[in-house]
């Protein structure tokens, strides 16, 4: 008979079987208060989400508010990754309109900011927030929302977050943010791997009043299915290694997008594979790696053979992503000839990494010389 693999999530240990259930979320205890319901339908809200955020039933949070709130449900603002949630990293989103719902659907992470006109004219009067966060400052769904409430400052809006559970769970790791390079992917002071959720995050960003409808503090990865919230994190896996090859955007080697094994594989043409899986596999971090060859349909080196590693995550007790990832930038600025740091856009005197990081001291630290231990030991004082 099969044994079923524990494994311990935040709130406690439970088994590793997936479940058709999702988790209840904030959405679901809004959903369930016909008071609080009642009282929304009364007022003009704004609702920040995309497609990919469901209730516990698999309904879209946007249809089942519409639904509840009639046409107290004014818009929709979108995050990065558009309405569909399926646009590309980095890529500028229209405003747009969307049939089903009858409603506008405004981007914010397409450079204007006409949703504020709409405010005015509209009379909105409370932001309701239901997106997924996937624990990483350097994910964009915060810091959007808390340039969304600067943005906002000086309009009297109920701002109310429902709440979904952090799927890294809560250890906290990485550095905190230097000022010097605060952007869209690091703008809340928080650790890199910060171990809260959107709406404790928010309710610290935001110094006036912030209501959150919390969701169940447990978090157990594989037991319910993964929702992806943006194209490039379809699987657990991709999830749980993220904090490790999200480091690669800030170099020339492929963190696997545009293949199927998005962040759970990586790769650049020339390197030695075989050399980096045999350092990979004897670390002891959760993982064993497979060399492995691929072309990126997209993205970095696209239409290029890559050669690299691909991940296989075989103990998420004993997984430390985010000490993987520099254990990995170590090896590749060691033994990749052709390593690179990439630029921030187009200003070649700075540095992607810096600003994906938070702080210089990873680049600084491996361009003088220290040890991989050294500098991850710099990392997390």
């Amino acid at each position: 008979m099969a044994r079923r693999k524990a494994f311990a999530g935040c709130g406690g240990i439970g088994t590793h079987l997936m479940t058709q259930t999702l988790p209840m979320c904030g959405i679901d205890v809004l959903l369930q208060d016909e008071a609080l319901i009642t009282s929304l339908a009364k007022k003009r809200v704004a609702l920040v989400t995309h497609q990919n955020s469901l209730t516990q039933t698999y309904q879209l949070s946007a249809y089942a508010l519409r639904e509840k709130l009639g046409e107290g449900l004014k818009c929709i603002l979108t995050p990065e990754h558009g309405w569909s949630g399926l646009i590309s990293e980095g890529i500028k989103v229209e405003d747009g309109f969307d049939p089903t719902l009858e409603l506008p659907l405004f981007s914010l992470y397409g450079g204007n900011k006409k949703f504020l006109e709409f405010f005015r004219q509209e009379s909105i009067d409370c932001l309701l927030i239901d997106l997924q966060d996937v624990g990483l400052r350097c994910y964009t769904y915060v810091s959007t929302c808390a340039k969304l409430l600067e943005a906002c400052a000086d309009l009297s809006l109920e701002v109310i977050v429902c709440d979904r559970p952090n799927p890294l769970g809560s250890p906290v790791r990485g550095p905190l943010l230097d000022p010097a390079f605060r952007s869209l992917v690091g703008y809340v002071d928080t650790p890199f791997q910060h171990g809260q959720t959107m709406g404790q995050l928010l309710a610290t960003f935001w110094e006036r009043s912030l209501t959150i409808i919390p969701c169940p503090p447990y978090h157990q990865p594989y037991h319910y299915p993964w929702i992806s919230p943006s194209p490039n994190l379809p699987s657990w896996e991709s999830v749980l290694l993220y904090p490790a090859l999200v480091l690669l955007e800030g170099t020339n080697v492929s963190e696997g997008r545009g293949t199927s094994l998005p962040f759970t594989c990586l790769g650049a043409p020339g390197l030695d594979h075989r050399a980096l899986v045999n350092y990979l596999n004897p670390l002891g971090c959760g993982i064993q790696a497979r060399p492995i060859t691929f072309t990126p349909q997209s993205g970095k080196y696209k239409g290029e053979e890559c050669h690299g590693a691909h991940l296989l995550l075989v103990d998420p007790l004993n997984i430390n992503a985010f000490e993987l990832g520099i254990k990995i930038i170590f090896f590749l600025k060691e033994h990749y000839g052709d390593f690179q740091w990439e630029p921030m856009g187009r200003n070649n005197d700075a540095y992607f990494i810096d600003y994906l990081l938070g702080t210089n001291a990873l680049r600084l630290g491996l361009e003088q010389g220290l040890g991989g231990r050294e500098v991850l030991e710099a990392l997390t004082r």
